[in-house]
């Protein structure tokens, strides 16, 4: 939380003096959009245990699981490669006019699954996460993602994980140059949110692609086992993970992970996880992150719930959400009411000014959850019914929404639409082999950027592996905040080896707890919609000039990930040779303004 200043010049010394240098800024060029691609064919690279045929289907034996329609005479060049079982790879070499990022294409066949086969992404050696391949029956194109390639040479490799699939070609070309500059809107999806709402928003913009903020999921269950001994006090027992990074690094996450999994009425168990993330807000002055693993009936009149279908778990559901959203069902009633339930629980946090990074229905792509097991359609229906509830019938304009997507090509099917979606978020699992993996998968992040065009941040709204520092910085990969689940994704070294979450936690990179401003006062970003007026000298959009506006820009160039400055804020200020961005010569402008020393700014 930041610290009040005076105004004194020996408090703006003072304050240099307590903060650390700035981190340098890491920036590649990204080359001009529009040039012409570049085709490498898959026959002409090379493989570990897979396959190339360089006579087009001579040698190619048919049969398993292929269909009669299968057709692999559409190939261009003079062949393709075949990747079968995990682990074959098969690559080419790519060769970059200059270092930036680059859109990936690949050319491919897969008859063998109609649902799908996922393979890993590797180019020069670093995993860059998994790509899905649909089900075809002849050679057709679809997105690799947007990844940073160096000039001169580059390998590009696809690693089998769930193989059977064949490939032709690899196109490569500069990725639109607005996807790499990371400017994502300022208007949140509910235009009546809470000032507070507004306020945290802004910060998390103002961090977006220059920083990225640790936050931790909490171990589910009842945090304060001794209530009968200070019933006032939510966050006290069973702080395994949170005890385990402050004894690891001497910090803490900058934002919690909470789940409202014991909110619903088919159960009485409560955990006080609306408490938790009102005492962390307001106490230990962080952010909270909800999401709702929403357990069910079993059956009509069961007594047990969950979350899962059959095909997932042993425990599971036979709950129909296609049927929830039909007026007059008992699964209706019970949809409606878990709704009123839980507004109930989250109207506590607006109560007490407590905005929300909101998740619900995450995953649903992946059809474990019966929220999304019968398709895109009923869960987008079900996601903007939950989303006109809470937001206009209850009024919860405390809420940042958060879908969590992917990167096949079918995740734009299952996205609710912009107008209700704030920020879109990634469940990252892909350690592999008992080995941790410390890859920034630059290719999924900007595959998730380019999938709102730019206008929604991108988080890495659950993970196993926390990115390295070097891999988040060199492959430009800006992801909002990491937020490991909880027990062993985070304290097994196959995960999260210590040194490298010392590393992160105590990085410039990084933004832990202690590192927050006072977003209760934090300035509020004006909608791009509206021309802003610039009052030069207002650093912090106060709506006067004075001696705080230059401790504020000293404090911002001596830390600005502590001392944050709003986009507004910056414009402001930039009175010396405007256009040359925040130097101590603006902060020695301002400061001759306030004493009166000059009446106007050279501007």
């Amino acid at each position: 939380m930041r610290k009040k200043v005076s105004k004194t010049m020996s408090a703006v010394i003072a304050a240099i003096i307590a903060t650390s240098a700035a981190a340098p800024s890491v920036t590649y060029p990204v080359t001009a959009a529009g040039g012409n691609a570049q085709v490498y064919e898959f026959e002409n690279g090379k493989t570990s245990g897979g396959k190339i045929f360089s006579n087009g289907t001579e040698g190619l034996k048919r049969g398993g699981d292929w269909s009669d329609a299968t057709d692999l005479s559409n190939f261009s060049g003079k062949g393709f490669s075949y990747l079968d079982q995990k682990g074959t790879t098969v690559s080419v070499e790519v060769n970059a006019p200059e270092k930036g990022l680059y859109q990936l294409t690949f050319c491919y066949c897969q008859p063998s699954d109609r649902n799908r086969k996922v393979q890993y992404l590797n180019v020069n050696g670093v995993n860059q996460g998994e790509l899905t391949f649909p089900y075809n029956e002849s050679f057709s194109e679809v997105s690799g993602g947007i990844v940073l390639l160096n000039k001169g040479k580059n390998t590009v490799e696809l690693e089998g994980y769930w193989g059977y699939t064949y490939f032709d070609y690899l196109k490569v070309e500069p990725a639109p140059e607005h996807i790499a500059n990371l400017s994502p809107t300022t208007e949140l999806s509910n235009p009546n949110a809470s000032d507070s709402t507004k306020r945290l928003y802004s910060y998390l913009r103002d961090q977006y692609g220059k920083h990225i903020i640790a936050g931790q999921q909490e171990y589910c269950g009842s945090h304060n086992y001794n209530s009968w001994n200070s019933p006032d006090v939510f966050i006290k027992d069973n702080e395994a993970e949170f005890e385990y990074i402050l004894e690891k690094t001497g910090k803490q996450p900058a934002i919690r992970g909470i789940d409202l999994l014991a909110y619903c009425t088919s159960s009485t168990w409560r955990d006080d996880a609306p408490e938790r993330a009102i005492e962390w807000t307001n106490k230990y002055h962080g952010i909270v992150t909800m999401t709702w693993h929403w357990n069910v009936p079993s059956e009509k009149g069961g007594k047990d719930i969950a979350f899962y279908v059959k095909s997932a778990s042993d425990k599971y559901t036979t709950f129909s959400i296609t049927k929830a959203l039909e007026e007059g069902t008992w699964e209706n009633e019970v949809l409606m009411a878990d709704i009123k339930l839980i507004a109930g629980e989250l109207k506590k946090l607006k109560d007490a000014d407590v905005p929300v990074l909101w998740r619900p229905l995450h995953e649903a792509e992946g059809g474990w959850f019966w929220w999304g097991a019968e398709g895109a359609e009923p869960c987008k229906k079900l996601y903007r019914l939950l989303y006109d509830q809470l937001t206009n019938v209850y009024g919860l304009d405390n809420l940042i929404w958060i879908w969590t997507g992917s990167t096949s090509p079918a995740a734009s099917e299952w996205y609710p639409g912009d107008d209700v979606v704030d920020i879109v978020g990634c469940d990252k699992y892909n350690a592999k082999d008992g080995l941790p993996n410390l890859s920034a998968i630059s290719a999924t992040f900007y595959s998730l950027v380019q999938s709102t065009d730019g206008q929604k941040m991108v988080t890495m709204s659950e993970n196993d592996s926390i990115p390295s520092i070097e891999n988040l910085t060199n492959e430009r990969a800006g992801w909002l905040y990491f937020c490991p689940w909880y027990m062993n994704y985070l304290t097994s070294e196959q995960n999260n080896p210590v040194d490298n979450l010392i590393d992160v936690y105590t990085s410039e990179y990084c933004i832990t707890l202690d590192e927050l401003p006072d977003l209760k006062t934090y300035p509020i970003t004006e909608s791009t919609n509206t021309k802003s007026k610039v009052l030069y000298g207002d650093a912090n959009c106060d709506g006067k000039v004075d001696i705080s506006d230059a401790v504020l820009v000293k404090q911002y160039l001596a830390n600005p990930k502590k001392y944050a400055i709003s986009a507004q804020g910056l414009d402001n200020a930039d009175v010396n040779n405007r256009g040359d961005g925040l130097t101590d010569l603006d902060a020695s402008e301002i400061q001759k303004y306030a004493a009166g020393i000059i009446k106007s700014f050279k501007v």
